[in-house]
């Protein structure tokens, strides 16, 4: 008997069957990518992906505010277009590291030109992407423009150095000085050399809410219990030096609440050349913080949203980075079950896993507790006290 041949390029049928991703599988995955293009579309920060060769492949509409050119300038464009020559073989080599590494960049200053001709600094993050099989193809990555910001913080900086340069010219006329003190738009305190307050402006008593009267000639009492050390340490070194910027701190204001803030002194000296006492600016910066912390967890937010393709992984993940922005306890996300008009928890974060684990079993009306309020009414309803 002859043996049946194959014929050239013919497979043999195989007795396994090739799995097949189910309809709900494909489902699942349409929806986790639909929402994180949603996503991504709507946030302020520019997104976007460049090849190898630092060509763009997508980009958000963000990115065209960010870069100041229209959509149609950038789509097919390479990084190098906007930049002038020195910062293009400058984003060579920094792309080139992260290929080599595959390790990314955060918070990198860039000076591009606007359409315009006009420079820009955008802040830049970039992480290498791979394909399936872990081949490198390009990178991804978040831009914003922190122009303003940039030019906010070299001109408080000058300013500084102008009040400070200021007052050492008119040491010897307080009427003078009080008077140009007065106009310095941040909270500034003028101290003997035993850190008594002799002089404090009126943006001091705005943010911290202790008045001249109140003050004068005695200690401030808005040292945190657990920073008498260092800011301790801080009067030793502004002592030694002379001079002290931008230190980070924190104060307490006159009601008890805790302000982040960005300390700067100079110690000024009397008509005989010594020392007299310490000039310090303390600006607020507990709103930029707070700012800088939600627009980081938005990025991480960002690049986590492909590796939640399940609801409720996800929302587990939105509620833990809730509780770290809020530094609280626990985070729920609560959800609306419009068959049997219930509140139920699909996504929740707590240092307790036993809590959060029983947090998920819990069901109650719509129409009762503060969520049931916020569905009436459709209004937002800030809580401060839950005990």
């Amino acid at each position: 008997m002859a043996a049946k041949t194959k014929r050239p390029g013919h497979r043999a049928p195989s007795n396994a069957s090739e799995k097949k991703p189910s309809k709900g599988a494909r489902r699942s995955a349409t929806l986790a990518h639909e929402r994180y293009r949603a996503f991504i579309e709507n946030i302020d920060d520019g997104v976007y992906e460049v090849d190898l060769q630092g060509t763009f492949t997508y980009f958000n509409n963000a990115l065209c505010q960010v870069f100041g050119f229209p959509r149609e300038e950038i789509e097919g464009a390479n990084f190098s277009k906007f930049m002038d020559e020195a910062h293009s073989r400058a984003a060579f080599e920094i792309f080139n590291q992260i290929f080599q590494t595959g390790k990314g960049i955060v918070d990198l200053n860039w000076e591009i030109l606007d359409q315009n001709k006009e420079k820009r600094i955008i802040e830049l993050s970039a992480s290498l992407v791979m394909d399936k099989k872990g081949a490198k193809t390009g990178f991804r990555g978040i831009a914003r423009d922190v122009t303003e910001r940039r030019k906010a913080q070299l001109a408080l900086k000058d300013s500084e150095c102008a009040y400070q340069c200021a007052y050492e010219a008119s040491r010897v006329a307080e009427k003078r000085y009080r008077t140009l003190l007065d106009f310095v738009p941040y909270p500034m305190v003028v101290f003997t050399t035993e850190g008594k307050v002799t002089y404090l402006n009126p943006a001091f008593t705005q943010v911290f809410g202790w008045s001249l009267e109140e003050l004068q000639g005695k200690h401030i009492p808005y040292v945190p219990a657990d920073l008498q050390e260092q800011v301790q340490a801080d009067i030793r070194k502004l002592l030694d030096e002379k001079m002290i910027h931008r230190r980070e701190s924190k104060r307490l204001t006159k009601q008890g609440e805790i302000l982040d803030v960005l300390m700067s002194g100079a110690v000024y000296s009397g008509l005989d050349g010594e020392p007299a006492g310490e000039l310090v600016l303390l600006r607020d910066i507990t709103q930029e913080k707070k700012l800088q912390t939600t627009q980081d967890a938005l990025f991480r937010i960002s690049m986590a949203l492909p590796s939640h393709p399940r609801l409720e992984d996800l929302l587990d993940y939105l509620s833990s980075e809730i509780k770290r922005v809020l530094d609280v306890e626990g985070a729920l996300v609560i959800l609306l079950d419009e068959a049997k008009k219930e509140f139920y928890f699909l996504g929740a974060a707590y240092d307790d896993r036993d809590i959060q684990r029983r947090a998920k079993e819990v069901r109650y009306p719509a129409t009762k507790g503060v969520s049931g309020r916020v569905l009436k009414t459709g209004e937002p309803i800030i809580v401060p006290d839950t005990s």
